[in-house]
């Protein structure tokens, strides 16, 4: 019984599907459709532009954090206490290359110069009196050399009276002995003259050696006075009268804001229109008024970023450091670079193509009208701008594929794009037409 009231159940469901479909089927195949006669009524009036080849910049738009391209990092080179600060040393202010941002306590520096220069006059009149004291000796050597060979000759005398036998051993033995002292006065004197040239040396060293020390003790009097290397604006000054400054300590940073440079990531497909040379217009914010400065690509990263699909171009800005609306460091901008399209292309605003056609208004004949047809383009690319001789409210652009745009001279229509369809007739005012805009025409 369960069984049997299931089945009946079933059956009654698809009974009723099943009655619902004759009727949904049977009301359609009875509606009654009017059709839509496009030729009845006045002709529509519409806006149109002349389609026609024209010259178009490519626009590449990338931002990018300015750079200083002159900046210094002023570090201390020596140690020492501030002593002095100039009143105008003070960050955003202007400083020229020169001038002096502190004073270091030189005295330590000053009393180990006049130190190394006492020792090295010291050893200038030691070096003087070797050459002295060569003279001296090499006079007691010619004089011992006259009494050696005076003691020579004596002594030949006696060994002859020897041989003779009018003189005596023991005369012969001393004049001998006096014979080997002088000899030995003489080899002393020549070894004090052959010592000379290597206490020369070494006291010639030891004069380099100070005057070297006097060299680094006037070069660190001289960096106790840290001077500005460029003339520039001041960003920080980390310093003042009392503070003690180690050496390698950065006291201050000036930056020279009259050449910057903006690495702008552009996208990377404009690797093969950009290149070294072209021109750039930087924006601070919104590219909705004058550029703020221009600059020209300089160089040209050799990689493309994977993660952002995007190509690095360094623009140069050449700008008056003292002008209002400057470029700073460490600024956001947006950049746009102009590249020519070899190509002359026909153009259309970007909201007339839809699903891949335009609506253009062709002549069939009637002299008082013309005929709405679709057309398939097919676009390159898109850029933003006003262009010359269109209309200035229409601001976004495509640019058609050669072979695949409207034939030039026919009008593109610009309004009523929801309301058109193919075949009607309009009335073409504006750009491709004379006389004013319909009222109501977008």
């Amino acid at each position: 019984m369960q069984t049997l009231a299931v089945v009946v159940r079933i059956g009654l469901v698809l009974g009723i599907i099943l009655f619902s479909v004759l009727i949904l089927l049977f009301l359609k195949s009875t509606k009654v459709t009017s059709e839509r006669n496009i030729d009845n009524g006045a002709p529509l009036v519409v806006r149109a532009m002349v389609a026609e080849h024209r010259d178009v910049d490519r626009v590449w738009e990338g931002y990018g954090t300015v750079r200083t391209m002159i900046a210094s990092d002023i570090v201390a080179e020596v140690s020492g206490r501030v002593v002095a600060r100039p009143a105008d040393i003070e960050p955003g202010e202007r400083v020229r290359a020169g001038d002096l941002i502190v004073q270091l306590d030189d005295s330590d520096y000053a009393n180990a110069y006049e130190a190394a220069k006492q020792s090295s006059d010291s050893l200038l009149a030691q070096i003087d009196g070797l050459t002295v004291e060569s003279e001296r000796i090499g006079a007691q050597i010619e004089y011992a050399g006259d009494e050696i060979g005076a003691a020579q000759r004596d002594l030949e005398r006696t060994e002859n009276a020897i041989a003779q036998g009018a003189g005596s051993p023991g005369e012969r033995d001393v004049k001998l002995q006096s014979l080997r002292r002088l000899q030995r006065e003489q080899l002393g004197l020549k070894q004090q003259l052959e010592l000379i040239p290597s206490r020369r040396a070494q006291l010639m060293a030891q004069l380099a050696s100070q005057r070297a020390n006097a060299r680094i003790a006037k070069e660190n009097q001289t960096r106790a006075k840290i001077i500005s290397p460029l003339a520039g604006e001041l960003n920080s000054v980390a310093l003042r009268v009392g503070d003690w400054a180690g050496n390698g300590m950065v006291v201050a940073r000036v930056v020279d804001l009259s050449r910057l440079e903006v690495p702008l990531r552009l996208p990377a497909s404009s690797s093969s229109w950009v290149k070294i040379g072209d021109d750039v217009s930087l924006w601070v914010g919104d590219a909705d008024t004058e550029p703020v400065q221009t600059g020209r690509i300089v160089r040209i990263a050799p990689e493309a970023d994977s993660s952002s699909r995007t190509i690095t171009v360094f623009v140069e800005v050449s700008q008056d450091a003292s002008d209002r609306g400057r470029l700073l460091s460490g600024q956001f901008v947006l950049g746009r670079v102009r590249t020519p399209d070899p190509d002359r292309r026909m153009v259309v605003p970007r909201r007339v193509v839809q699903d891949g056609f335009v609506l253009v208004a062709q002549d069939d004949g009637d002299e008082e009208s013309l005929s709405i047809n679709r057309v398939p383009v097919r676009s390159v690319y898109g850029f933003e701008g006003v262009l010359e001789g269109a209309d200035p409210l229409e601001s976004q652009w495509l640019a058609l594929d050669l072979g695949h745009e409207p034939e030039s001279g026919v009008a593109v229509v610009l309004s009523l794009l929801d309301q058109l369809e193919v075949g009607m007739r309009v009335v073409v005012q504006g750009d491709a037409g004379d006389g004013e805009d319909a009222e109501g025409s977008p």
